[in-house]
C-alpha cells in the first residue's frame, strides 16, 4: 500500500479570466490537503481509494482501481456554483498493492477518521465497493447511531469466503455492529431482483435491512423519498454510498457490473438531494466506476455530476 498526495496536473481546464469569480471552475478552487491544512465544517475533502482487490476476490471485471484520477479529470472543468465559506481540498490517493486490501483499508480508516475529527466532509472516490467498509469503520469511531444508505443494484451482503471483497462490506458492517452492540441501520435503494439471489434477499430480511427495489423507484419516486426521510429521522448520522452500477447501462456503461432496468440520473439526483437535505450526511463515497469499459467518458462525466451534487449540497 502507499499514499500519494495532491497532484495538481490532474486539475486543469478552461480559464475564463474575463468573467472573474463568476467564471471559476473546480480546478481553480481546489487545494491540496495535508495534515496541517486548516479545515472547517464547510470543507469538503476528496480522497481516492485505488483498489479493485475486492472486485477481483468477488470475481468481477477489473479496472475500478484506475477510477479516482479519471473522475478528477471529469470534475475539474465543471463551473463553480458553490460560494461563501465553502472550501474544497484533495487529499490524494491510497493505493492497494500486492493484493493487500486489509493494509490499504487500515490507512483509509486512519485518514478518513482524521478528516472527520477535523470536521471535514470526506468524499471517497473508489475503487470497488470494498471501499465502503473502511469508510464505515472510520465513521463508527464517531457515533453509535449511523444510518447506512446505499444506492446500489446489489445488497453486497455476501459472506466473506473467507476474505473481505466488494460483495461483502455491508455484511461485515452488520458483524461489526453486532460485536460492538450497535444497531445495524442499513437502507439500500435501487435493488435489482435479478441481480441478487434469493439467499441475499433472505439475508437482508434476517438482518432487518430496509430494501427498496429499483421498480419501486420507477413507480413512485416521491414515496421512496418519504421512506428514506423516515429512515434518516431514526439515526444521528448518515453514511452515504453511491455505487455507479445502480444506474441503467444506458447511462453508465463504465462500471464493474452493468445493470438492466437501472435508475436514471434524475432519479438518483433527487434521492441524493433528499438525503443531503437532512443535514446528517457526514461521509460519502462513490464507487465501482470502471474507466476501462466507459464510452466517450460518459460514465466519468455522470460520476463527476453526482459528486458535484454532493459538494454543492
Amino acid at each position: 500500500m502507499r499514499r500519494e498526495l495532491f497532484d495538481d496536473r490532474l486539475w486543469t481546464g478552461r480559464i475564463d479570466t474575463e468573467d472573474g469569480e463568476l467564471g471559476l471552475r473546480v480546478h481553480q478552487v481546489i487545494g491540496s490537503y495535508t495534515n496541517h491544512t486548516t479545515i472547517t465544517n464547510q470543507s469538503t475533502v476528496l480522497l481516492g481509494f485505488c483498489s479493485e482487490e475486492g472486485v477481483r476476490r468477488n470475481k468481477g471485471r477489473l479496472g475500478a482501481k484506475n477510477a479516482p484520477d479519471v473522475i478528477r479529470a471529469a470534475l475539474a472543468n465543471l463551473p463553480v456554483h458553490f460560494h461563501g465559506n465553502r472550501s474544497l481540498f484533495d487529499a490524494g490517493n491510497i493505493y492497494c498493492e500486492d493484493n493487500r486490501l486489509e493494509d490499504a483499508r487500515g490507512l483509509q480508516v486512519d485518514l478518513v477518521d482524521e478528516l472527520l475529527a477535523k470536521g471535514a466532509f470526506p468524499i471517497v472516490l473508489g475503487g470497488g465497493h470494498e471501499t465502503a467498509l473502511g469508510d464505515f469503520l472510520a465513521l463508527a469511531k464517531h457515533s453509535q447511531s449511523i444510518g447506512i444508505i446505499n444506492l446500489d443494484a446489489h445488497f453486497d451482503l455476501r459472506l466473506p469466503n473467507p476474505l473481505s471483497s466488494s460483495g461483502t462490506p455491508f455484511f461485515e458492517m452488520a458483524t461489526y455492529a453486532e460485536s460492538h452492540h450497535m444497531p445495524f441501520n442499513y437502507c439500500v435503494v435501487g435493488i435489482q431482483e435479478l441481480g441478487n439471489t434469493p439467499a441475499l434477499f433472505q439475508r437482508a430480511e434476517d438482518l432487518g435491512v430496509h430494501c427498496v427495489l429499483a421498480d419501486a423507484v420507477h413507480r413512485n419516486l416521491s414515496a421512496v423519498c418519504e421512506k428514506i426521510s423516515a429512515f434518516i429521522s431514526s439515526v444521528d448520522l448518515v453514511y452515504l454510498s453511491l455505487d455507479m452500477d445502480v444506474f441503467d447501462v444506458a447511462y453508465a456503461p463504465g462500471v464493474s457490473a452493468t445493470t438492466i432496468n437501472g435508475l436514471t440520473p434524475l432519479q438518483i439526483k433527487t434521492l441524493l438531494q433528499t438525503i443531503l437535505r437532512s443535514g446528517k450526511v457526514k461521509l460519502a463515497d462513490v464507487v465501482e466506476y470502471n474507466p476501462i469499459y466507459d464510452r466517450d467518458n460518459q460514465t466519468a462525466k455522470l460520476t463527476a455530476h453526482m459528486i458535484y451534487t454532493l459538494i454543492n449540497a
